[in-house]
């Protein structure tokens, strides 16, 4: 069987290596970890266009493009999300020292879950719709309520992935270093797209949801 450029296998074999491109790119760009978040967005904004097979030539320029754009959102969503995981490990520090600790960790169950509610989204709306840091997280909220069954099999998904890669064996925890973030990123992109791509055609919404100017056409 003669192979072209333009073959299934081929164009599979394209799509695998630029994928692990963006995995390698995101973890050279998460190296000064306040960064971590414009790095996530920066894996969005080629991944959302992969998924649509729109992805264009230079993955490393798109990569590096957006992740210079998004460092001022980005900043700011690793820090949100630092101060939440620091003040849930106090949480369960108070709850683990203290007999009747039970309180702390109910409130640091509650904390995840809403960082859960409102985070969940947040990556792709921000590589997809130019608006501000707040209204994207407004959106991201809104988002997981509208396709809340959706949004709860996107969640278990992930949880899958993460497990399988972590708690399974070294190999696979090895293995899950160059392939796991971008695997979870490119499983959220498949699922988030058809849900935008609604909201996007639904002019009618009336529950305060806005997506906003899209970054690309």
């Amino acid at each position: 069987m003669k192979l072209t450029i333009d073959s299934p296998i081929i164009q599979k074999g394209i799509r695998i290596t630029n994928l692990l491109m963006i995995n390698l790119f995101w973890i050279i760009g998460c190296i000064p970890i306040v960064t971590i978040g414009a790095s996530t967005i920066a894996a969005f904004s080629v991944t959302l266009k992969i998924v649509e097979d729109r992805e264009e030539p230079g993955i490393t320029k798109q990569f590096w493009s957006a992740y210079v754009k998004n460092l001022k959102h980005g900043i700011p969503l690793t820090l949100l999300c630092g101060a939440v995981i620091y003040i849930c490990w106090i949480y369960w520090q108070l709850f683990v020292a203290l007999e009747d600790g039970f309180g702390f960790l109910l409130m640091g169950l509650v904390l995840l879950l809403l960082t859960v509610y409102h985070g969940l989204y947040i990556c792709p709306i921000e590589a997809r719709y130019a608006n501000s840091f707040w209204k994207n997280l407004n959106n991201a909220r809104r988002i997981f309520s509208r396709f809340f069954l959706k949004s709860l099999g996107l969640l278990c998904t992930l949880v899958i992935q993460v497990l399988l890669f972590t708690q399974v064996s070294y190999l696979l925890l090895y293995i899950g270093i160059f392939c796991l973030p971008v695997l979870m990123i490119y499983t959220t992109s498949r699922m988030v797209m058809p849900i935008f791509r609604q909201l996007e055609r639904d002019s009618k919404a009336d529950d305060g949801f806005a997506v906003g100017a899209s970054v690309y056409e």
